[in-house]
């Protein structure tokens, strides 16, 4: 059996948590078993952390998008206006091409055949992944996340 040890502080913010939930004969006070080993080990942050599950996973979110907005700032940097220039026109031609290879085989009267298939299929992806990436750095920039060289930050 361990014993817990707490600072003066913990200590001060415990007791009257620990007198609350044994007041009145009810040892247990309406408490989770979690929150009483919680209370018992001097684990404020987590006897004060109990949420209920709304609340965990707002608090999920919160710390998701902060954890993303982070990273998005780490890995973007300080974005050139070529290389969103250059990726405009990547994509433009990407859309081209399939819109280009789709009237192409709309005319053949025989049915598309298996490699022509895969080739606007894999075209489509790398151009539904290229439009998801490109509104991500978007948001990035409107954002304030993502800086671009010569461009004021959105941020309010």
């Amino acid at each position: 059996m361990g014993i817990a040890l707490m600072s003066l502080r913990q200590a001060e913010k415990v007791e009257p948590q620990l007198k609350a939930a044994l007041r009145g004969g009810q040892a247990a006070g309406g408490m989770t078993a979690r929150e009483r080993m919680a209370l018992r080990e001097g684990s404020i942050e987590e006897a004060a952390a109990i949420l209920n599950a709304r609340q965990f996973v707002q608090r999920l979110i919160e710390k998701d998008r902060e954890t993303t907005q982070a990273q998005m700032v780490w890995a973007l940097g300080r974005i050139e206006p070529t290389e969103l220039d250059a990726m405009v026109r990547q994509l433009a031609r990407m859309r081209g091409r399939y819109a280009s290879l789709v009237l192409e085989y709309g005319q053949s009267e025989r049915p598309i055949g298996k490699l022509a298939l895969e080739e606007l299929q894999g075209l489509r992806e790398r151009i539904a992944e290229f439009e998801h990436g490109f509104e991500m750095i978007k948001t990035a920039i409107l954002d304030g996340t993502a800086e671009v060289t010569g461009v004021k930050t959105a941020r309010l």
